[in-house]
């Protein structure tokens, strides 16, 4: 694997903010790799356990961002056993909707993981990111206006907190994670998408939706970081380790700025960038 480390603390950053923008990490470490052109992932099968460990320090930074929220989380699900009831105020809500919301992507991606892997290790299917991103740019663009419109038909600006969505709900808002399985679809992106559209404001739906993707960022991470340990890919350990910090920090601190962003603003920037990467791309990796 002959990557610099400073190739590597790049791709650290680049996950840290692209995984909680609505752009894709996965998809600006494919394209950006094959534009580039450092091809030394397709000569080496840790790379993909490389990134995995980018993604457990993005999950590290969202549950240190939402600390005292995880703490309501799981308090709450100490009180629905102690009292034998599911939902009893709106914290146990919370919490139940993000196991409803998680079980859905979590079951899919263990199943189709194996076949998506493909796109990092098929230089030929790079050009099909690039049409990804577009796609991705085009769902928030669609999101954006059907937000628009409902507002317009109720003619209010109340809408819903997360706490009074229904279970299906929750549970159709997490599984547009896994759209997220093929590079370039946004996982946060088609998320806080599902979110407003389920009735909840944009704040609310980043917040929903970091939350959802919190547990199974890391447990993509819990299954994949042990094989950096293995004997073959000791020497990538002083490659990784600094990577992950710099992920931690800018998932961290976009994080951050995402939350204050959606208080007043939309997924439209964020569209017009995918599409315009997406056709760049493509145009440069189509062949």
């Amino acid at each position: 694997m002959h990557m610099t480390i400073w190739q590597a603390i790049l791709l650290g950053m680049l996950q840290g903010v692209s995984e909680l923008f609505p752009i894709s990490s996965l998809g600006h470490i494919i394209v950006l790799k094959a534009m580039l052109h450092w091809h030394f992932s397709s000569h080496n099968k840790n790379f993909l356990s490389f990134v995995v460990a980018l993604h457990l320090a993005t999950a590290a930074a969202l549950v240190l961002y939402f600390w005292k929220q995880w703490k309501v989380v799981f308090t709450a699900y100490i009180g629905s056993v102690r009292r034998g009831k599911l939902v009893y105020d709106d914290a146990s809500k919370f919490a139940w909707l993000l196991v409803a919301g998680t079980i859905v992507v979590g079951l899919v991606g263990l199943v189709f993981e194996k076949k998506f892997k493909l796109f990092f290790e098929n230089p030929h299917y790079y050009w099909l990111v690039a049409v990804f991103l577009i796609i991705n740019g085009g769902v928030m663009f669609l999101g954006d206006y059907m937000k628009k419109r409902a507002l317009a038909a109720a003619q209010t600006k109340q809408q819903k907190r997360t706490e009074e969505l229904t279970f299906s709900q929750g549970a159709l808002v997490g599984a547009a994670q896994t759209f997220a399985l093929f590079p370039g679809i946004s996982r946060s992106g088609v998320a806080i998408v599902g979110g407003v559209l389920a009735g909840l404001t944009y704040e609310e739906a980043c917040r929903f939706a970091f939350m959802l993707a919190t547990p199974v960022i890391a447990a993509a991470g819990l299954l994949k970081v042990p094989a950096l340990f293995k004997p073959e890919a000791r020497h990538i350990l002083h490659l990784t380790i600094p990577a992950a910090v710099a992920a931690g920090i800018c998932a961290y601190l976009s994080t951050a700025f995402l939350m204050k962003y959606f208080e007043k603003r939309r997924l439209t920037p964020f569209a017009i960038y995918c599409v315009v990467l997406g056709v760049v791309a493509l145009i440069m990796l189509r062949h």
